[in-house]
Formats: C-alpha cells, sequence, structure tokens
C-alpha cells in the first residue's frame, strides 16, 4: 500500500556529526501559510556557509473550471521547505529564531534529513528548478508509455494513474517504504 512522502530526522542520517564534507538535503516543516515567511526570514538570518540554498519543489497541475483545463503551479510537498547544508547542527541552532514557524519531530528536532537516494530522485525529476513539469503519454495494451516530459523513463515507478484529474502516483526511492509523490500525467490516448 502506498504512504504519502515520509520525512526523516536529521540525526537518524547525519548521526553525530558536526560538519560534512559534502551538502545534504534537509526538511523544515512549516505551520500551513508560513512558507514564504521562513524563506525570507533564513535567508535573512542564515549564513550562506551554512545555509546553501533554501527552496520549495513546485509541480504543474491540470485544473478543469470554465469549461476548460487550465494549468496550474502548486507545492509538489506542501508547507515543506527544503535546505541545503553541509552543517546540519549549526542550521538548526541557526532556525531557532523560526522555531514558532515550524514544527517540531518527536525529540524536538527542527530538521529532518532526505535520504540521499530520494535526493538523487528529486534532482533528476525536478532538475535545478526544483520544478515537475507536465508529462504526457499513452496507454497500449494495459502498458504506460510515457512521450514526454520528466517521467520519461520512469514508467516502471508510476504505481496508480488518474486519467480525470491528469496525474500519477510516482513511487519515490526512500529507503524502499513505498512513498510516492502525485506528478502531472496527461493520458493523451488508450487502446
Amino acid at each position: 500500500q502506498l504512504k504519502p512522502f515520509r520525512l526523516f530526522h536529521f540525526r537518524r542520517v547525519c548521526n553525530s556529526a558536526k560538519m560534512r564534507s559534502d551538502s545534504m538535503w534537509c526538511i523544515l516543516k512549516c505551520h500551513p501559510g508560513k512558507t514564504e515567511e521562513v524563506i525570507k526570514s533564513c535567508r535573512r538570518q542564515i549564513s550562506h556557509q551554512i545555509l546553501r540554498d533554501i527552496f520549495v519543489f513546485t509541480s504543474d497541475r491540470m485544473k478543469r473550471y470554465e469549461g476548460s483545463w487550465h494549468m496550474e503551479k502548486r507545492q509538489l510537498f506542501p508547507d515543506c521547505i527544503f535546505v541545503e547544508t553541509t552543517d546540519p547542527a549549526a542550521l538548526s541552532e541557526q532556525l531557532e529564531p523560526c522555531r514558532k514557524f515550524l514544527q517540531t519531530s518527536e525529540e524536538g528536532g527542527l530538521l529532518w534529513a532526505v535520504p540521499a537516494d530520494a535526493e538523487e530522485f528529486l534532482k533528476k525529476l525536478c532538475g535545478n528548478e526544483h520544478h515537475l513539469c507536465m508529462s504526457q503519454g499513452y496507454i497500449r495494451d494495459g502498458i504506460t508509455h510515457v512521450i514526454h516530459g520528466p517521467l520519461v523513463g520512469m514508467e516502471r515507478r508510476i504505481r496508480k494513474i488518474d486519467r480525470h484529474k491528469r496525474t500519477a502516483n510516482v513511487e519515490m526511492p526512500a529507503g524502499g517504504l513505498g512513498t510516492f509523490l502525485q506528478a502531472g500525467l496527461e493520458i493523451t490516448s488508450k487502446s
């Protein structure tokens, strides 16, 4: 059974190392409606040596209203901010002023690490713009073929297609936990 995208507390991934030689992605879970405020605050207050990048993932979705389909841009992971850092412990300390806008883990931490395989998958799928574009494809003899967009070559990861909403549940490589994300996929024909 498919489960929503899971977040992992950074201590489980980073152990107790204070500095990493390479950067890693972590997630901040915001209270609803506070994403932009937290991003602006972090960009102003946190050193670029600790906070290499801060961003949200967006995706294209089709929505039908006023008698026609319209392309909309939405957050791929609502209320989740991604940060790139080499020093998660220092970043966690510098995030304290934002604590009131963030959800904490059971242990009281503010950061969840993104597993390396999930990070690579998201980079491949969304590129440097951190945006997941719509894909197009068709179904022939019960087999999905994606012919355009970021899901080309990832047909094996598609677990469920909703042709009415023009979306697909795509399995993520998050340690074999069966997690998924919802991507835009328009199926133009089925035979």
